[in-house]
């Protein structure tokens, strides 16, 4: 198995749908799940960067690698 610098988001979505052992009718649903639960944290973390900032804006987090998914999920 690859580490989760090399893989892209998407299939970390489907590797955490996966690891956490849904059933395969259920599978489509929990991914969806999953993307919503990550478009919540990129909400949350461009809020707390936001706040952070002296000018009171944050560029958006960039999700490049899938290790970026496994820490925000």
């Amino acid at each position: 198995m690859s580490n989760a610098l090399g893989i892209g988001p998407a299939v970390m979505i489907n590797r955490i749908a996966d690891r956490q052992g849904t059933p395969a009718g259920a599978l489509l649903g929990k991914v969806a799940e999953l993307r919503m639960d990550l478009q919540v944290a990129l909400e949350d973390e461009q809020a707390k960067a936001a706040d952070l900032s002296p000018t009171g804006e944050a560029d958006a987090t960039v999700v490049s690698s899938g290790a970026v998914v496994d820490r925000l999920i």
